[in-house]
């Protein structure tokens, strides 16, 4: 009960650290943004563990298809990613971005539904992580498209900082307690949780009364002209290229990885969903303290080099897992994993910060829809080949082969003109002319 009790506190301290009444957070419409940021991250973290779990421990499925479990989650970046970029350009991005909310929380009810129901099948699981994977899509471009237009673009690294903030409190807590929600549950009902979450999230977004511009689409604008507009805007910028190439390739490994990891834990290792979660959560540690220090990081070193150096130096830490049992050297590798989660955070808020400062408001959606459908269509693959190499290798073999792979993800960075980026740039620094026969929003 003490022990319950200074974990409370030490949460409740570490909250009102970021959420003192200063900066941002004297906007109403951010402070929303934030409570609904807070809430499906909540509710996510939870179903990050819940979603393999019940393909590894309530339908019993092997390997492979647990990395297509994973796979279909992230599919749709694939399949519909460029698209999506369109249609935020078109529509109001604050209530694409609260609809999606409340589909998630009706598409993950269905679980615990057709559980209760005694249907509950893989290729069921498949087809609710797709459209849940969907949804993740157009809440994703959307989210990261809507920050600037609401807090303005010189406020964008210091927006994300307190949004991956927020996220990473619940990257530490979320796993455990998704570990003790589905031993005291079961995985199938702990979706019940997550699916009330993202309904809160859904409310507060809703609630944002900041006014947004409305978008204007031109007659003439077709939907393959306004994604080809934004594959041209990418594609012509070398430092967007590489920003791509890096994320790519460490969304890949990282996918292989995670997936990897799952299977290592409940298999290999026999740790119960509770112990689990643990491990994630003590990992979690790096990217929470990676939350509160990444903005200096980056205005001290400069954007390019903390992104090259930070993927050089925390990427080797994956490794450590591979080597560990089920004994006190586990909880050595949670605590390398949590220096691979603070190079991941960092990594992050400068990359997004970037790609932010770089695309006009009007082709914001396109070109975050380009940079998801580059960087996160590497995700299935990597969920994939994750599940493939372990089925083929062993899952503690796998580990060493795909986290070694990741060390190359600082090698686009390093090679481009980012190398040695000392400030945040704008799109004017290369000339690059925005593509025409696109629509604007006025």
């Amino acid at each position: 009960m003490i022990r319950e009790s200074c974990e409370s506190i030490n949460a409740a301290d570490t909250l009102n650290h970021m959420i003192k009444p200063a900066g941002l957070f004297r906007d109403q419409g951010f402070r929303n943004l934030f409570v609904a940021t807070a809430a499906s991250a909540a509710s996510v973290s939870i179903a990050r563990i819940a979603i393999p779990l019940v393909a590894v421990i309530a339908l019993d499925v092997g390997e492979f298809e647990v990395g297509l479990v994973s796979t279909f989650l992230t599919l749709p970046f694939l399949l519909i990613g460029l698209p999506a970029g369109v249609w935020v350009d078109r529509l109001r991005r604050r209530n694409i971005l609260a609809f999606c909310q409340l589909a998630r929380s009706v598409i993950l009810i269905s679980i615990p539904l057709f559980w209760w129901m005694d249907v509950l099948s893989i290729w069921q699981l498949y087809v609710t992580v797709l459209l849940f994977g969907s949804c993740n899509v157009f809440f994703d471009v959307a989210y990261q498209s809507y920050l600037p237009s609401l807090i303005g673009r010189d406020r964008v690294l210091e927006g994300n900082a307190k949004l991956v903030g927020v996220q990473q409190v619940f990257a530490v807590g979320g796993p455990s307690l998704g570990g003790q929600v589905v031993a005291l549950l079961t995985a199938p009902v702990s979706f019940v949780v997550t699916s009330v979450g993202l309904a809160v999230a859904s409310i507060s977004i809703f609630r944002i009364r900041t006014p947004e511009k409305a978008p204007v689409r031109r007659p003439e604008s077709r939907m393959f002209k306004e994604v080809e507009s934004g594959l041209r805007l990418v594609w012509g910028n070398t430092r967007l290229l590489a920003i791509a190439g890096s994320t790519a390739w460490l969304n890949l490994t990282s996918y292989a990885v995670y997936t990897v990891t799952m299977l290592f834990l409940a298999r290999t290792l026999d740790l119960s969903p509770a112990l689990i979660g643990l491990f994630l959560s003590v990992s979690g540690v790096g990217g929470l303290l990676a939350s509160f220090v990444s903005r200096r990081i980056s205005e001290k070193f400069g954007p390019g080099p903390a992104m090259w150096l930070i993927l050089l130096i925390g990427s080797p830490f994956a490794l450590v897992l591979a080597f560990v049992d089920s004994g006190w050297s586990l909880w050595i590798a949670a605590c390398a994993n949590g220096f691979t989660a603070f190079m991941t955070v960092v990594y992050n808020v400068t990359q997004v910060s970037c790609v932010q400062a770089l695309a006009p408001d009007e082709y914001l959606g396109r070109v975050n829809a380009t940079m998801r459908f580059l960087t996160w269509s590497a995700m299935p693959a990597g969920s994939m080949l994750g599940g493939a190499v372990a089925g083929w290798l062993g899952s503690r073999e796998a580990l060493l082969v795909c986290a070694a792979a990741g060390c190359a993800a600082f090698l686009p960075i390093l090679l481009s003109p980012l190398r040695g980026m000392r400030k945040f740039p704008s799109l004017s620094d290369e000339d690059d002319a925005a593509p025409e026969g696109a629509g604007t929003r006025g």
